[in-house]
């Protein structure tokens, strides 16, 4: 594709892209930046990022914005989150999202392939009982907790809650914070889902 006409496709419209190359189909999160530069967000960004090499756009046979399969995943954010029986703020702001418009556009991912993925504990559990039982006890009675790195599907898996100490403006005192990160053996980065109900995680980023 010409540099340009991809500038024309996605200014004003930062997001995720489907982008079919001869090598089979991506998605980034793509955006233009003020010197006019087409760039991808940086993992876990929404506001800085990086400009993709002019050689590598060459290559794209066609960029656009993605749309995922199932016709609202918004909708199974709300419905899970209703399901809670914590505070956090990650639920009040499914509860309060906007179904005519996609998970990043609300604020619930950073767009990526895994929105709206759901991770059980019951699934987890068969990887790490004891890391299960403990997550459970630590949800129930509001306290941090990490279980450290196990074994999961060839992937590390690990759980983690943290209770806000006081309000900070997106937090409420009390208020939960929890996931399951899978993160590739010996690595930092991997596939992140938080804690939507009291059993179930769902997908939110990859890093």
């Amino acid at each position: 594709m010409e540099y340009q006409e991809v500038i024309s496709t996605i200014k004003g419209k930062s997001g995720l892209y489907t982008i079919v190359t001869p090598q089979g189909v991506e998605r980034r999160r793509l955006f233009i930046s003020q010197n006019n530069l087409v760039c991808e967000f940086a993992p876990r960004s929404r506001k800085r990022g990086y400009p993709i090499d002019g050689i590598i756009i060459a290559c794209w046979i066609s960029v656009t914005l993605y749309t995922p399969n199932e016709s609202n995943f918004v909708a199974k954010f709300k419905r899970y989150a209703a399901r809670a029986t914590f505070p956090s703020a990650f639920i009040r702001k499914c509860l309060a999202a906007d179904t005519s418009k996609g998970c990043y556009e609300n604020r619930l991912t950073t767009g990526t392939r895994i929105d709206g993925e759901i991770i059980s504990l019951n699934a987890i559990e068969r990887f790490s009982p004891y890391s299960v039982r403990q997550f459970r006890k630590a949800l129930k009675e509001r306290r941090n907790y990490n279980s450290g790195r196990f074994e999961f599907r060839g992937y590390d898996g690990s759980l983690w809650i943290e209770i806000a100490e006081q309000d900070d403006g997106y937090n409420r005192k009390g208020d939960v914070m929890a996931g399951f990160n899978k993160e590739y053996r010996d690595c930092g980065n991997g596939y992140y889902y938080n804690l939507i109900d009291d059993e179930h995680f769902i997908g939110a980023d990859i890093d």
